[in-house]
């Protein structure tokens, strides 16, 4: 398992034709396409620090906050608590379900990015900017694609 780690620490993310070989990759977002630049400067709220400042705006925000949350803990109860969190480049075994929401608060407001590995379940997520993360799931882990997708609509988050 050590060596699968460490191969996706030094995985080329930027080389799609290879992961699109091993991987479904999507990306779960509040957004319905990838936004362009005007889009991004016009949005009402594209991040945590839009909300900061006004009331309304914050409780939007927590609602789309459980809405990932939603699905990262689906993720953690299946993976039967194994989650590796790839920070700055190191691999941290996560050691709890409050450890595990403490740094999906850090990622959902944006204070810190990470890499989640869920090795029992063949997939990792890649936390992003604007409410948008990727997902990779193993070509073999349909069902598990699947599933993620579903959840993605019953939350009314977008796949795109």
């Amino acid at each position: 398992m050590r060596n699968l780690i460490y191969k996706l620490i030094k995985l080329d993310l930027s080389n799609l034709n290879l992961l699109e070989k091993k991987y479904y990759i999507f990306c779960i977002s509040i957004f319905d396409h990838f936004l362009t630049e005007n889009e991004y400067i016009n949005a009402d709220l594209v991040s945590y620090n839009d909300a900061k400042k006004s009331v309304r705006k914050k409780m939007l925000f927590n609602k789309i906050e459980n809405k990932f949350i939603f699905i990262y803990t689906y993720l953690f109860k299946i993976s039967k608590a194994n989650v590796i969190a790839i920070i700055d480049n190191k691999p941290i075994r996560i050691k709890s379900f409050n450890n595990y929401m403490y740094l999906l608060d850090n990622v959902l407001k944006e204070k810190r990015l990470y890499i989640f590995i869920y090795p029992l379940l063949g997939c990792f997520t890649i936390t992003g900017y604007d409410l948008t993360h990727q997902f990779f799931v193993k070509k073999n882990k349909f069902i598990l694609k699947k599933q993620i997708e579903i959840l993605a609509n019953k939350t009314k988050l977008n796949i795109i």
